[in-house]
Parts: structure tokens; sequence; C-alpha cells
């Protein structure tokens, strides 16, 4: 549904009406519900007959609008779900029998027969009767499981008053901060010189002739990729070792993500459940599915070598990969890590500012490292915005570097650079991992490693034969 802050009758019931008929745009109904038990008497019809909204003009929809009234195979019910990660609710507490359905098959049974949501486990959908509301706020961490919910209903629920999403935070100061070179006019060789001896760089000049500069913005998102599913969470990155239980992670349409990075009716507002925990978008990878975009950016920089074939070969998919477009409000926050593979990365800002803290790779030993020793990925919870010196004494000798990476500005990091960010506004970012003659032979080295592990994991043909 579309909401609006004007509220005419319920054409199904006669109650306040927020939300517009999503056939034809022009009705209004209180809840999917009723526009379901309309839709259900006119036999498949929607609210033609209703005369136009004052409000509405003589235009249809825009085509974003028209696409997301309906699923691809045609079908009219609600325009947006969401989608809870490892989380179940009510269980036990099933309504109507459980079946082996699809998506849109079990999306559309459920506003038939009014119930609130459904969970799939192992191949079944269970539905549940219970509200919208009301399973998101029972709902508990279950391995697996993935609880669906229509969003428009979770629009409209209340969250904490007191929760504001800012359009601007201020940087983060702490004593004995080192700054970060920012630099113009980088050759190729200073670069790689620069890779040696393991120093970070601010390029000031990476997005010259990018028309995404000016053509990427949350809009234009909304508009021509709206439809994209994403991951969202309140935990950033995932830390294996201990966010099992706690972090929240959905599954939302790019549309549904953007209403709440502008503070728009949304459905993950009301799961918020701190001002320092708000939801990353920090997983869409579009490049491979949507080449055309790279015409709006690059994925690679004027001045650093990246080792890894381009082209249509075999390479594609893997190159493709390696680079992420990460959206999110003020606040958003990915925790002090360093990235796995040893590659190197760099991050540039097509929208917003962005607060970078790092520590150099010779300062791990300070900084309370959990290691993966299989992907040599490093995470910590020393927090460098908000220091605990008391739990974490040896991280006072660790030399944290700081630098704001201002809109059209790229930040490059070198091989085993552990770095913490935080947007301080609304901020779209251009990601890539990469290896050069640096850290190849590391790169290498750890990628034998993980096939050689999951080779060893595999079962042989002579057990899988005996059970």
């Amino acid at each position: 549904f579309s909401s609006s802050s004007s509220s005419s009758a319920c054409l199904q019931c006669g109650q306040p009406a927020p939300f517009r008929c999503t056939g034809c745009r022009r009705g209004r109904f209180c809840g999917v519900r009723c526009q379901q038990l309309l839709w259900d008497a006119k036999q498949g019809g929607c609210c033609e007959e209703a005369g136009p909204s004052p409000s509405s003009s003589s235009s249809s929809a825009s085509p974003s609008q028209s696409k997301a009234a309906h699923h691809s195979n045609g079908t009219a019910i609600d325009d947006e779900w969401i989608c809870l990660m490892g989380k179940d609710s009510s269980p036990g507490l099933d309504a109507g029998s459980p079946g082996k359905l699809s998506e849109q098959e079990a999306q559309a049974l459920c506003l038939k027969q009014g119930w609130g949501g459904f969970v799939t486990w192992r191949g079944m959908t269970f539905f549940r009767a219970r509200s919208p509301a009301q399973l998101l706020r029972e709902s508990i961490a279950t391995p697996g499981a993935m609880l669906w919910l229509p969003a428009a209903p979770l629009r409209a629920a209340p969250g904490d008053p007191t929760l504001q999403l800012p359009q601007s935070l201020p940087e983060v100061v702490q004593p004995g901060f080192l700054p970060v070179d920012k630099l113009s006019k980088v050759t190729e060789s200073q670069m790689n010189e620069r890779f040696r001896k393991l120093l970070p760089t601010v390029l000031k000049d990476a997005q010259k002739g990018w028309p995404g500069r000016s053509k990427w913005t949350f809009e234009w998102l909304s508009e021509h990729y709206g439809d994209e599913e994403m991951p969202v969470s309140d935990l950033a990155p995932f830390f294996q070792h201990c966010d099992r239980g706690i972090i929240q992670t959905a599954k939302v349409t790019m549309r549904e993500y953007i209403r709440y990075v502008l503070g728009e009716p949304n459905c993950l507002r009301s799961m918020q459940h701190s001002e320092e925990q708000v939801f990353y978008g920090n997983g869409w990878c579009p490049f491979l599915e949507h080449p055309a975009l790279l015409a709006d950016v690059s994925d690679r920089l004027y001045c650093v070598r990246d080792s890894i074939p381009r082209g249509d070969g075999p390479a594609k998919p893997f190159n493709a990969s390696l680079t992420k477009v990460f959206l999110g409000p003020a606040g958003c926050v990915s925790r002090l890590h360093h990235d796995t593979y040893a590659t190197h990365v760099w991050l540039s800002q097509i929208r917003g500012r962005k607060q970078f803290i790092c520590y150099h790779p010779e300062d791990s030993k300070y900084l309370y490292a959990h290691e993966d020793s299989l992907y040599d990925g490093k995470t910590t919870l020393f927090d460098p915005a908000n220091p605990d010196f008391d739990k974490f004494p040896e991280a006072r000798k660790a030399r944290a570097y700081s630098v704001v990476v201002e809109e059209g500005e790229t930040v490059v990091l070198p091989t085993r650079w552990w770095h913490w960010a935080k947007s301080l506004t609304p901020s779209i970012t251009l990601m890539r991992n990469f290896v050069n003659e640096v850290n190849m032979a590391e790169y290498v080295k750890i990628s034998e490693q993980v096939h050689k592990a999951k080779q060893q994991q595999q079962p042989s043909p002579s057990s899988s034969s005996q059970r």
C-alpha cells in the first residue's frame, strides 16, 4: 500500500483509511484485509468505480509504483513484504495447514485468509493468524527459519517516538587520532609504493568523470531499482562468534529500505531497538545482474592496479561479486574489522560523508582480535568511537588513524588494515575488494587453504554410497 497523511473512509468497512488501493491507486482502505475482501467480492477486480480522490492527478502511477503493486506473476497483492531472517513467531500456533508453497502463493493465501504472516522452515510453510505487529513483537531467534510479514501494517505500526533518524552527525574525536593523507593526481607507481608501505590514502579525484556523482540519489535508486531485494542488518558486519540471536537481519526491497533512510513510513522503523543500532544495507551486489550500472561509476580506480580479470570470461561472476553498493542513513556503523583473504579495499562516497577510524596491521596484537583462521578475517568488540580501556587496556597502545571521507572522495586501505566506519549523513558508498602484486601471494595462499578445507568437508563417494 501507499500510505498518505489523509485518511478518508475505507471502501469496505468505513473506518479511517490511510492506504491507497494497490490496483487503481485511487480508492482507499484501512488495511490489507479489507482490500482483499472487496477484491474477492468483485471476483478479482479492484475498486475502479470509486471516484478519483481529490488529491489524485489524472496521470497514472509511475512505472515503479505500478510494478510495486503487483508481483511478477501478475497477482495483485500487497506491494511489499519483509522477511526476517532466522526468526519464527508463535511456533505451534498454526493457521490452516502447512504445505510446500512458493513465496507468492503463501503471500496471496495469507491476504485472502486474513492471516498475519507465515514462516518458512526446511521447505515447509507454516501460517500464523496473529497480526503482523504482534508476530513481530513475539518473534524469536530460530536458526534456519524465515518469518514473512506484509509491510503495509508495519508501516502504520507506531515505533518509539524518541528514536528519530538524524540527518547529520558530528565527527567522532578522540585524543591521539592520526591523519590520513588526502591526495590528487596520483600515479600508479606512487600508489603501488603506498601499498608496499601499507599507507592508507584518500583520493580526492577518483570519481572524476563518473555520471553517478550526480545521477545516483536515493530517489533515483528507488525509482529504477526499487524491486531489488537486499539484506539489511542492525549490526554490521556480521560477527559469527557473538551475533547469533542478537542481530536483526531482514530482506526487504530497496524501495522499502529507502523509505526508511528518507524517514518516510516504512516497516523497519518499528523494529529499531535504539539510536545506536540503525539498519544498514551493506549487502547489495548488483553488477552481475545489472552491468549497465557500471556506466555510471567504475569498478577500477585510475591509479590503482587491480589484478582480477575483467570481461565476459569465466571470472566475470567473481569480479562482479567484489564490488558492492552500501546504503544507509546517518548513524550506520561498520564495526572494527579487517577484510578476508588479505584483500585491499577501497570505498568511494557517491553520496554523503563517512568517518573511518583505522589501525595498522601491526597493531592487531592490541585490538583483542577474534580471528577467522580459515578466511583470514579479523573482528573485535573494541569500539574506537567509545573506547572502553578498562575492558580493553592493551588498545591504548594501538595507533588510531581518523579521516572523514567527503562526498566525491575515495579511501583506499591496504591489506589487513583494520577499519571502523560511520555514516555522518545519509550515505551511498561504492566498495571494492581487490588484489595486486603486493598482496597476490597471500591471497592465493589463503584461497588454496579454503579450497582444501572445503574439499575435506565433502563426503567421499564411498561414504556417500554406504548411507
